[in-house]
C-alpha cells in the first residue's frame, strides 16, 4: 500500500504525462506538490520505483516512465547515399557505390540516447566539445571505456573508465591538460558507454 503522499506523487506523474505527453522533472513534481525538498521527493519516487508503479529511464533527464503503459517512441530513420571508400592515407581510385547508410539503423537501439559534448578533456580520444555521442544506457562497464559517470549522485562527466584492484576506479582524461581522478568505486555510478559518435560541420 502507498502512503498518501506516494499515491499523490504518482496521481501528478501520471497527470503530468497525460498532460504533456514527457516526465516531469523533480524539480516540478516538488514543485506541483508544494514539496520544499527534493531529497524527499527522490524518497516517494524511489518507493514507487520499489513498489514496481514507475522505473528510471537510465541517462535521460525525464527518465520516469510508468511501468504497463506504453510510451511511444519516433523511429529514426535518415538514409544518406554510401558513395564509396576514401583516401586519407595513399590516394586510390575513388569507385562509386551507389548504396546507402541509415543513420538512424547505425546510431539507434535499445536504452540509448545522445549526449552534446561540452569542453575539451577527452581532445586526444577525438571526442571534441560540441560533438554528440550516442551512449548505451547501462549501470556496467569494462576496463577503458569510454563512459558518463555520475559521481556523488551529482556531477556527470565522460572520461575514459580505468578499474583498479584496490577497489578504486580512475576517470581518465584524454588531455595532459586535465588530471585523472581516481575515486572509491562507490562513489561512482555508471550510466552509459559511448557507441558512436556524431560531429557537424559549419
Amino acid at each position: 500500500m502507498l502512503t498518501e503522499r506516494q499515491q499523490d506523487t504518482l496521481n501528478f506523474i501520471r497527470q503530468y504525462i497525460n498532460e504533456n505527453d514527457k516526465a516531469p522533472l523533480i524539480s516540478e513534481i516538488s514543485k506541483g506538490l508544494g514539496i520544499v525538498s527534493q531529497g524527499t521527493t527522490h524518497r516517494y519516487i524511489q518507493a514507487l520505483v520499489d513498489a514496481g508503479y514507475i522505473e528510471r529511464l537510465v541517462g535521460r533527464t525525464r527518465g520516469l516512465r510508468l511501468v504497463g503503459e506504453s510510451q511511444d517512441e519516433a523511429n529514426f530513420s535518415l538514409k544518406l547515399p554510401f558513395m564509396g571508400k576514401v583516401a586519407a592515407g595513399r590516394l586510390i581510385e575513388a569507385v562509386p557505390d551507389e548504396s546507402e547508410i541509415d543513420l538512424g539503423e547505425m546510431f539507434s537501439g535499445k536504452d540509448r540516447f545522445v549526449l552534446k559534448v561540452n569542453g575539451d578533456s577527452m581532445i586526444d580520444k577525438a571526442i571534441m566539445s560540441g560533438d554528440y555521442v550516442v551512449m548505451q544506457a547501462q549501470l556496467t562497464a569494462n576496463h577503458g571505456d569510454i563512459v558518463l559517470a555520475l559521481v556523488d549522485y551529482h556531477d556527470a562527466t565522460l572520461k575514459t573508465l580505468l578499474l583498479n584492484n584496490n577497489g578504486t576506479v580512475t576517470l581518465q582524461p584524454a588531455n595532459e591538460n586535465f588530471e585523472p581522478v581516481t575515486l572509491s568505486a562507490e562513489r561512482v555510478m555508471i550510466q552509459g558507454v559511448v557507441v558512436g559518435q556524431m560531429r557537424t560541420y559549419p
